[in-house]
This record gives structure tokens, C-alpha cells and sequence, in this order.
């Protein structure tokens, strides 16, 4: 006969695998970040006051004043001079370029259709721009994406630019 007070054992198994499991899982958690999820995000009271309280304190760098003999300036001259467009597509058919350049001067862009010889294949790149500062470049491209148009980064150089 079988008792009816006898416990399941798979169940009590399963929930001791499930917990040993879960405390497995933290540990391992605490070790690779190397601090605890649980400790608030104030400082103790014996660390460093002097040390910045936040990132937007911290100091900031520049890139060409990391390296040695480069401008002190935050751009140098070349760059200066860099154009950047945002390519919405390149197509084989001239009437898909202008359905993309309609769709964006819906959105109140005005784009252009270059024309590209790609070996042997001829191609009609769809560009908006050119934009000097990279903030106008982001929001347009926000904008875009917005939209459902995705695009692309292309930036012309100042001898790049006199070919086209």
C-alpha cells in the first residue's frame, strides 16, 4: 500500500536545484562586476571628496591634444573642410531614385540624384545634404529614421568634393 503523508521528490528536488541555481547565478553576477547590485549609489563616508561626483565633471579630453605634436585646436584644418551627406539609397533604376527623392521631400528634405558609373552597372545615388556640423547632420538623420527612411553616413572629403 501506498502512503498518502509521502512527499514528491521530484518537486522538492526541483525547487533546491532552483535555488541553489538562483544563489549560483548571484554570486557569479557579484564576481564579474566586482560590486553589489544592492549597495545604494551614495558614496561612503571615507572615500575621496575631492573625486568628481559625476561624469559631467570629469575632465574632458580631446583627441588631437592626446596626441603628441597634434593641434591644440579641437578639429584640424582638413577636417575642416569635410562635407557629410546622408545617402538614402543607391538605385539601378532611375525611377526608384526619384520615388525615394519624392518620399523625402514629403518629409520636407530636399535630396539629389547622382548618377555613378559601379563597374559595369550604372547607379543613382539618392544624397541629402551637405552638412557642416555633425549635430545638424544627427538631427536630420533622426528625423529620417523617424520617417522610415533609413540612411547613411558618406563623407566627402574637400578633393572628393570637386569631383562631384
Amino acid at each position: 500500500m501506498a502512503r498518502a503523508d509521502k512527499k514528491n521528490p521530484f518537486l522538492s528536488g526541483f525547487l533546491t536545484g532552483l535555488f541553489a541555481g538562483l544563489a549560483l547565478a548571484v554570486a557569479v553576477a557579484l564576481v564579474v562586476t566586482r560590486n553589489s547590485p544592492f549597495a545604494g549609489k551614495t558614496p561612503a563616508a571615507g572615500t575621496d571628496a575631492s573625486a568628481p561626483a559625476s561624469p559631467a565633471e570629469a575632465p574632458k579630453y580631446e583627441f588631437y591634444q592626446a596626441l603628441p605634436g597634434g593641434e591644440s585646436g579641437s578639429e584640424p584644418a582638413a577636417a575642416a573642410a569635410t562635407s557629410y551627406f546622408l545617402q538614402a539609397g543607391a538605385f539601378g533604376n532611375a525611377a526608384d531614385a526619384d520615388e525615394m527623392k519624392a518620399r523625402l521631400a514629403l518629409l520636407g528634405f530636399e535630396a539629389k540624384i547622382l548618377a555613378a558609373q559601379e563597374g559595369e552597372t550604372q547607379l543613382h545615388k539618392v544624397r541629402i545634404g551637405p552638412y557642416k556640423s555633425l549635430d545638424e547632420l544627427n538631427s536630420a538623420r533622426a528625423r529620417l529614421t523617424q520617417g522610415g527612411v533609413e540612411t547613411m553616413l558618406v563623407r566627402i572629403g574637400p578633393k572628393q568634393e570637386e569631383k562631384q
